[in-house]
């Protein structure tokens, strides 16, 4: 007689099954993945803002310079 594999998909066994059962509700649901964000965030926008802000202090501190 041929022996047949253990992990055959046509072989039900009810103890694999109720022990693949509890081990899955032992198990912590898996953590949510986030997606990396750069250093300004998600703003596809955040680096040329930074930028204006950054051009309005420097104009706002070196124009008075001049006058």
């Amino acid at each position: 007689m041929a022996r047949r594999p253990e992990d055959d998909p046509r072989i039900t066994d009810l103890r694999r099954y109720k022990k693949a059962r509890e081990q899955a509700r032992r198990r912590p649901p898996p953590k949510p993945k986030r997606p990396a964000e750069g250093f300004l965030g998600s703003n596809p926008r955040a680096g040329l803002i930074l930028a204006a802000v950054a051009a309005i202090v420097a104009a706002l501190y070196v124009v008075p310079m001049f006058l």
